[in-house]
């Protein structure tokens, strides 16, 4: 009886609560002037003065107006969603990129009036960002990952939708809005190089990311500019799995590499864990490096070398260019040219 009293109780004070917010109605009838006027001054739209401008809003502010969305979703013909569609295919180790990407996303697009829909897909499947574009949920999308030949891509092209990449693609026209893949795994490899790493291993991810080529291309500027030799017997790509990453590991000792670089957090994490299993000493008989950083990457022991970007700002920088997109707005594509390389235990 208590909760029930209490359910009710609460109710009441919700519907109290939006009983006293203040309309535009409201706000015309206590300065004497139109609704029309006071949505100009609002909205910022439409021709009104300086000083009309600024009772209205003063007044809005004063009473703690706050806009009808739904209403003016309805009038502009908007939800005011917006859909991040990430991939399925996530381990514990590199979900910590797309969390903090999607904490920049919302902090930018909640400043904005827009609520965030997340969706998950399997590969380059357009499932579900369908049935969400569809049931007409979201007035724009925000892709966290791409792929050669997308489907996904081709899909909001043609069913012109606003969208933005965080990412590159091999589409000029489309928005990315990317780290500098390709700088942090060259600077990486460079250092490491210049530090006396002789012969350099690579183990890379699924060819059909495009993050894949642009490290790929990192990686192979710095052995070059080192007056180096890409041994392409020791480049092992789509060394996602654990069935196929021991046996690349003694290809690479046999063949005396000195160093292994790993495209991302994932493969590093996994790859010392298999050098722990094989005692194999790191760094000792072999130095590990990853092309991409992850709180995890840190915790091991020993720490693994690793490049660090602003996973946030990449978010910000995406959430702001998708909105910009969705009101009409030029927009180009963003490098977010901020990295750092983390030397560590795994290569000293």
């Amino acid at each position: 009886m208590r909760i029930r009293l209490r359910k009710i109780k609460e109710g009441l004070i919700e519907r109290k609560e939006e009983m006293d917010k203040i309309t535009i109605d409201d706000i015309a009838k206590a300065l004497g002037v139109s609704k029309t006027t006071v949505s100009r001054a609002l909205s910022g739209k439409g021709r009104i003065s300086d000083s009309t401008k600024k009772r209205v809003i003063s007044y809005a502010r004063e009473h703690d107006y706050k806009p009808n969305v739904m209403a003016r979703g309805l009038a502009q013909s908007r939800t005011y969603n917006i859909a991040v569609v990430t991939p399925q295919e996530n381990s514990d180790v590199n979900l910590a990129f797309f969390h903090r990407c999607l904490v920049g996303i919302v902090s930018e697009t909640e400043k904005n009036g827009y609520d965030v829909l997340i969706t998950v897909e399997r590969g380059n499947r357009i499932d579900e960002l369908e049935r969400i574009i569809r049931n007409g949920k979201a007035d724009g999308v925000i892709l966290t990952r791409t792929f050669f030949e997308d489907k996904r891509i081709d899909y909001l092209r043609q069913n012109q939708v606003p969208f933005v990449v965080v990412g590159s693609s091999q589409d000029s026209d489309v928005i990315h809005i990317d780290n500098d893949n390709s700088g942090g795994s060259r600077q990486m490899t460079d250092t490491l190089l210049k530090k006396g790493v002789k012969k350099p291993a690579l183990f890379g991810g699924p060819k059909e990311h495009m993050v894949t080529t642009q490290r790929l291309q990192g990686f192979m500027q710095a052995v070059s500019d080192n007056g180096m030799e890409v041994d392409d017997s020791l480049i092992f790509m789509n060394t996602q799995g654990d069935d196929v990453m021991p046996d690349d590991i003694d290809k690479v000792l046999k063949a005396g590499a000195d160093c292994i670089f790993c495209m991302d957090d994932d493969i590093a994490d996994r790859a010392l864990k298999i050098c722990h299993e094989k005692n194999i000493s790191v760094p000792d008989q072999l130095k590990l490096a990853s092309f991409y950083d992850a709180p995890i990457l840190s915790r091991n022991i020993p720490q693994i070398s690793a490049v660090t970007y602003d996973e946030a700002a990449l978010g910000m920088k995406a959430g702001e260019s998708l909105i910009k997109i969705i009101n009409g707005e030029a927009v180009h594509d963003i490098t977010v040219e901020k990295f750092e390389v983390m030397l560590r235990g795994s290569t000293f």
